[in-house]
């Protein structure tokens, strides 16, 4: 039923009529402009008003868990390059190899055949972001926002329902926390990924998608990218969504979001990395 409705809104996110992009935008734009840091922390929490209630009741119930850190401390930083007869296009990087901890990174293991399909995230790790976050599912409120993960748990990375799940073919929408009143949150770092990284998601079915960072873009939230964001692929595709750029304190918010933009490089059986 996830996988089914994931798909449809692929299509519509891609089929938009009069008015659809800036609906669109406003959904994505304002759910990372309530990531919320020390300043503003305080003076914005109660406009999260009844979304904050629904995501408690309604999503925290299919919130993940932190990938094995052993595990994490395997993945190398750099993506492996997809096949070369593989729909996504191989960007102009090095193919991976090992990481740059020594004694940690060892390389990729055998990857599966094909494409992953439908299966539920728990788990997103970012190595080179220092990222090893539980995934909790999000979508829109009432009023059609996105709904973004609760300021109390910063440490969570919310995924979009209404969308594909990463490993579908489509872009997987992941939006976490920049920082709170109490420091750093989930997605500090994520300014800092370059082209070839590796973004990672462990799935319950026991597997391990990977995409590779193809861009990071910084874009003014009154001016969404939502045709980039949410462009169709006939392949698996990930966008990470956080705040950005200055951040405004009459509004108690960001000015800009940075998103960066993957493509599906490989998938793996979980069993197949090392361990300890």
């Amino acid at each position: 039923m996830v996988a089914g409705r994931g798909a449809r809104t692929a299509r519509r996110h891609t089929r938009r009529g009069p008015g659809r992009g800036t609906a669109l935008s406003r959904y994505v734009a304002e759910a990372v402009g309530r990531m919320i840091p020390a300043t503003g922390f305080r003076t914005a929490v109660p406009a999260l008003g009844l979304g904050a209630a629904l995501l408690v009741t309604g999503c925290m119930a299919a919130t993940g868990e932190r990938a094995d850190p052993s595990l994490a401390r395997s993945l190398p930083v750099t993506a492996p390059a997809p096949p070369r007869d593989s729909a996504v296009p191989v960007p102009p990087v090095a193919s991976a190899g090992a990481g740059t901890r020594k004694g940690r990174r060892v390389g990729w293991p055998a990857p599966l055949p094909g494409e992953p399909g439908a299966a539920e995230p728990l788990a997103l790790v970012v190595p080179r972001a220092g990222v090893n976050a539980p995934i909790t599912w999000i979508g829109p409120t009432s009023e059609g926002v996105l709904e973004a993960p609760p300021l109390w748990r910063a440490d969570l990375a919310g995924w979009d329902r209404s969308g594909p799940m990463p490993g579908e073919a489509g872009p997987a929408v992941i939006v976490g926390h920049l920082d709170t009143r109490t420091g750093p949150a989930v997605f500090a770092r994520l300014p800092g990924l370059v082209r070839g990284d590796t973004v990672a998601v462990i799935r319950r079915d026991g597997s391990v998608v990977v995409f590779r960072v193809t861009s990071v873009e910084r874009a003014p939230k009154a001016a969404f990218p939502v045709s980039r964001v949410y462009r169709a692929r006939p392949y698996p595709t990930i966008r990470l969504v956080t705040c950005g750029g200055r951040y405004d304190r009459e509004r108690h918010s960001y000015e800009e979001n940075l998103i960066v933009y993957g493509d599906f490089a490989a998938w793996y059986r979980l069993s197949d990395f090392p361990r300890g």
